[in-house]
């Protein structure tokens, strides 16, 4: 009994397939140029576009900018087949693309290779009218301003291109299953102004093959799938596309591949197996490894980094991603003493503060905790929730002042922002811990207002009064406490006490508008209740 990789098991199906079809479909087209009768293609002018054979090419013109057109050859269908196309662009109104296109199916499906004037291709699947990046923009080898090479095999659901002769890319895609291929032209520049010129691109095709017999099909998928063949630049430059693309798995998969090449190439040479991976190389494979989860993998890449070029402006980056994989681990005790030896690195970083904070905290080392997360507040301002972490850590240790200073600036704050959500999670500390302080209790009547507890608010404010007035020597009174206690009393109807509340207010800020303003309308207010309630 015979058994099958995927590979082969779709190899042998799919000779059996075309051995079926062979006399039927099997061929090479070699597009003839010398007339419009002997042309395959179906040359006519559009609206959009012109089209043409100029001195032995086909020629295609765009009349106007943000445009796409083609011609394709109508009467040939292809599924498994190898185009080959020479072409040359000339864009003389700016950015534009030319290419080929392949399994069409309709005006709405098919699959676009393309090349533009600045030096890249992309490889594009549509379907139903909606576009889908298969290989984004990304940087041509051997790129020639007018001259362009563009080769496509397509074999079952893979796609290689090659482009000026070199290996560019490989996608797998099972999108569209067989079509028409065709000459396309693209132009992106719509700056809203109609040009006076002819055309505002135009390529010309002066080469274009079809071939679809499986022999050479199979043939040149098995040369342009061959390791040996594929430039390792050409593999990391398709990594960085796939990486910026969310595509974390195969980016990863071409970075490793290309050090395989590069392995292979230098072996003779006795080159160490890092030094033949460059620092930026080894963060873009510790970000893709981080990506996909491999946690372990991209700390071997960060470590290779810090090991061999410390003081690199690599090193400083390879150190935070360092700390997000190791966080991910759960590995707290190796992070805190990662931290804690590169002090270099780590200097004044909010963030490693952060991070050290939290590992003695599920160390149970909790001075050290609250000593981290406080300087990462100290450092990083108004991070309030550094502050409720400190306080957390300082309450653990014992230290209860400290912890109920750091809960009250981290309220303020959060007060300040208008963050209910944290506030509610802090102030049930703060009020056990600080129910002695006046601040802590001020701070809890201004939470109580923004909540509408005004009972509560009252309580509390007026709990922080006598607080403060007992605290020897007396603290600066807060004239807001007075501002909010008075607007408390004046919902209660309690309008002459209002007053007087606000005018403390005033007299603490006598340059903040608000006070004064509101003092003015509820005097008013008082005056007229009293007037009405004389005559009684």
């Amino acid at each position: 009994m015979l058994s099958f990789s995927g590979r082969s098991i779709y190899a042998f199906f799919n000779r059996i397939r075309h051995k079926i079809t062979e006399e039927k479909s099997e061929s090479k087209l070699i597009a003839d140029f010398s007339k419009t009768k002997k042309s395959p293609f179906d040359i006519k002018s559009e609206s959009s576009y012109n089209a043409y054979l100029s001195n032995g090419s086909l020629l295609l013109e765009l009349k106007k900018s943000n445009c796409i057109s083609w011609i394709d050859i109508p009467e040939k269908e292809y599924g498994d087949h190898v185009i080959e196309a020479k072409i040359r662009l000339d864009s003389p109104e700016g950015y534009a693309s030319t290419g080929v296109i392949f399994r069409l199916m309709d005006e709405d499906s098919c699959y676009m290779a393309l090349v533009s004037n600045k030096g890249y291709f992309r490889l594009d699947a549509v379907k139903d009218g909606s576009p889908k990046a298969l290989i984004a923009w990304t940087e041509v080898p051997d790129f020639s301003e007018t001259n362009i090479n563009i080769n496509i095999i397509t074999y079952g659901a893979d796609m290689v291109l090659i482009v000026n002769g070199k290996w560019a890319g490989c996608i797998n895609d099972d999108t569209i299953q067989h079509g028409k291929p065709g000459f396309i032209l693209a132009s992106y520049d719509d700056n809203g102004i109609q040009t006076e010129k002819e055309c505002v691109c135009r390529a010309w095709l002066d080469y274009f093959s079809v071939d679809s017999r499986y022999n050479a099909v199979s043939e040149k998928y098995k040369t342009w799938t061959d390791d040996s063949n594929i430039n390792a630049d050409c593999r990391l430059r398709l990594a960085e596309t796939f990486a910026v693309m969310g595509k974390s798995s195969d980016s990863l998969e071409q970075i490793k591949k290309a050090w395989k090449r590069r392995d292979e190439a230098i072996r003779s040479a006795d080159v160490s197996y890092t030094e033949v991976r460059t620092r930026k190389e080894l963060l873009l494979a510790s970000r893709m490894a981080f990506n996909t989860g491999q946690y372990s993998e991209a700390n071997d890449y960060i470590d290779i980094i810090l090991d061999q070029s410390p003081d690199s402006e690599e090193a400083k980056t390879a150190f935070s991603e360092k700390i997000k994989t190791l966080n991910e681990l759960d590995n707290f005790g190796e992070l805190k003493e990662f931290i804690l030896k590169h002090k270099n690195i780590a200097g004044k970083n909010v963030e490693c503060l952060a991070v050290l904070g939290r590992c003695c905290w599920e160390l149970g080392e909790y001075r050290e905790s609250a000593e981290a997360w406080e300087k990462a507040f100290k450092t990083g301002n108004e991070n309030g929730v550094y502050a409720v972490n400190a306080a957390n850590a300082w309450e653990h240790a014992g230290k209860k002042e400290n912890a109920v200073k750091l809960y009250i600036e981290a309220g303020k704050i959060f007060l300040r922002q208008d963050n209910k959500a944290e506030l509610e999670v802090m102030m049930p500390r703060l009020q056990s811990l600080g129910h002695k302080n006046w601040e802590a209790r001020a701070l809890s009547g201004k939470w109580a207002y923004s909540i509408e507890n005004y009972n509560h608010c009252e309580e509390e404010l007026s709990a922080a009064e006598k607080l403060r007035c007992a605290v020897k020597p007396r603290p600066k009174a807060d004239p807001a406490l007075y501002y909010l206690w008075g607007l408390v009393l004046y919902l209660k109807g309690k309008l002459k006490t209002s007053v007087k509340m606000l005018e403390k207010a005033v007299r603490l800020a006598p340059d903040y508008e608000l006070f004064s303003s509101k003092l003015k309308e509820i005097s008013a207010l008082s005056e007229s209740w009293e007037k009405q309630n004389a005559g009684k």
